[in-house]
């Protein structure tokens, strides 16, 4: 029942802990989009200025070395402060009344970016599959139109699960996950196992005409490594993989048992990052460092070759191609499936502080789920895949839009400063322990800070463009006024200011 004189909506969310152990790890993995990453990092490859001496798997190893602070930190303030929204929470008390609108704008751009980028994996997905279809004896032409029809109707298909039920949505997404891991680690032994001489043959015939395996291996000639080349990658770990811990935690007040509320961060960080790691290295194991990188970064030859063109090609056994097959395409409809959970999540948080309008929050009866939210998510993402798919030249086109997101978490850090310095009643932590999440805030704020550079620093490479920072920081300013504005009604109709949920852990 809503509370017309509290702080908060009323006196608890009504959600329920629906979530294992299992769920928890698996809502981050997808977060963390590792097979996404692996069949477009050849876009990023041809857009770099250069790619002599950039190798994949070093720059796999390097980002999860430089996210390390950021999985101390949201580890220990999720076993802390494990709320609904989870980094929303933490941001705003820390910061508190007096920068309330503030941070309350960069976290709806936050969530407008999440949707973005969801926008942009569901016609990645829908393009996934128009490529692999071929490779499979299907050869339908998908037109740009019905690609955006489809899209909508993938994302809205995994929206109404969720409002049939949590549970049910949270099934899905950890069985589209698991099934996607499962897909990638056959991929791995394909890759590793089959002899070197079948996949060059199986993988010459996706090669262009007037292509052949040597004569696009003979066009890299440059070392296997070299420390600057390979550092300008590290904002394509930042789009995909590295960062995105905030899922779990976001839902972490429905998770059930505290080992797993604890232990979930670090264990799909480690996960994605071997996952990642291994499928570059089988990569380049398969096919070669020279003959990798130079067809990667080739337009000409990256529209059909990829890690996961490869890996069907290479298997040379019809059951394995279709597994793999359909498994890079559910790694794109796992995102969407964590992005139904999550966004909603954040939508239902801000809700819940009144700043938004009460009625995300409603639970449905029947169902037990935040039916509204869900039906604006729908509404926002699906207006956001028509635009992209009318307007957006390239899939790259709003990668800049990810500095935003940067921007969020080096706020995160700053907040993780804050607590572990002064305590900001938020949380009881030994003297050791708040200077542990002191120091790892510091990094984490730092390490954005530099991914925030190279992505100001190079935007023809990382769709730096009008756009996509246009989007962003309309996005910041709604939320700046939307802030503002629930605020003097809340103050009118109900006599409560808002700016004083800032100060206080909402309730479980």
């Amino acid at each position: 029942m809503e509370n017309s004189k509290g702080l908060f909506v009323r006196g608890s969310t009504g959600l329920v802990r629906e979530a294992g152990f299992v769920d928890a790890v698996s809502v981050n993995v997808a977060n963390m989009s590792v097979g996404a990453a692996l069949g477009t990092v050849g876009f990023t490859l041809a857009s770099l200025p250069t790619v002599s001496g950039v190798n994949l798997v070093a720059a796999s190893i390097i980002a999860f070395t430089l996210s390390i602070p950021q999985i101390i930190t949201y580890t220990t303030l999720t076993k802390h402060i494990p709320r609904t929204g989870g980094d929303y929470v933490w941001l705003t008390r820390a910061f508190g009344a007096k920068l309330a609108w503030l941070v309350f704008g960069l976290a709806l751009g936050f969530v407008i970016e999440s949707l973005v980028y969801y926008s942009l994996i569901a016609i990645a997905g829908v393009d996934q599959l128009s490529l692999i279809l071929p490779l499979l004896g299907v050869n339908i032409a998908i037109t740009p139109v019905e690609s955006i029809v489809f899209s909508i109707a993938l994302f809205a298909i995994i929206v109404a699960v969720n409002i049939m039920g949590t549970k049910y949505g949270i099934r899905l997404m950890t069985g589209l996950t698991l099934f996607s891991i499962l897909s990638l680690i056959l991929s791995f032994l394909v890759l590793f196992l089959t002899p070197r001489v079948k996949i060059i043959e199986a993988v010459s015939s996706l090669l262009p005409n007037g292509y052949t395996y040597s004569k696009v291996a003979s066009q890299y000639t440059g070392p296997y490594f070299a420390l600057g080349p390979t550092i300008m990658m590290l904002p394509f770990f930042a789009i995909y993989i590295y960062p995105w811990l905030n899922a779990g935690p976001a839902m972490s007040s429905e998770i059930k048992g505290r080992r797993a509320v604890s232990l979930n961060v670090p264990t799909a960080a480690l996960l994605t990052m071997l996952l990642a790691t291994i499928g570059f290295t089988a990569m380049y194991h398969a096919l070669g460092f020279n003959f990798v990188t130079a067809a990667l970064s080739n337009p000409s030859i990256n529209g059909t070759v990829n890690y996961w063109t490869i890996a069907m090609a290479a298997s040379s056994n019809p059951v394995l191609a279709w597994i793999i097959g359909i498994g890079s395409v559910t790694w794109n409809l796992a995102i969407l499936a964590y992005g139904a959970i999550i966004v909603v999540r954040y939508w239902f948080a801000m809700s819940f502080d009144r700043v938004l309008p009460s009625f995300l929050t409603y639970l449905s009866p029947r169902f037990g789920s935040p039916i509204y939210a869900h039906l604006l998510d729908l509404t926002i993402t699906s207006i956001l895949i028509t635009l992209a798919g009318v307007f957006y030249g390239t899939f790259t086109a709003l990668y800049g839009a990810v500095v935003e997101a940067l921007l969020y978490y080096m706020a995160i850090g700053a907040a993780a400063v804050v607590i572990g310095i002064k305590g900001a009643g938020l949380m009881s932590l030994s003297k050791p322990g708040k200077a542990a999440l002191a120091v790892s805030g510091m990094l984490q704020a730092a390490v954005m800070g530099f991914l925030t550079y190279q992505f100001l620093e190079y935007p023809s490479i990382w769709g730096g463009n009008p756009l996509a920072y246009g989007v962003e920081a309309a996005a910041v300013l709604i939320g700046i006024v939307l802030y503002f504005v629930s605020r003097e009604l809340n103050r009118r109709r109900l006599g409560i200011d808002i700016a004083l949920t800032y100060t206080e852990i909402p309730p479980e």
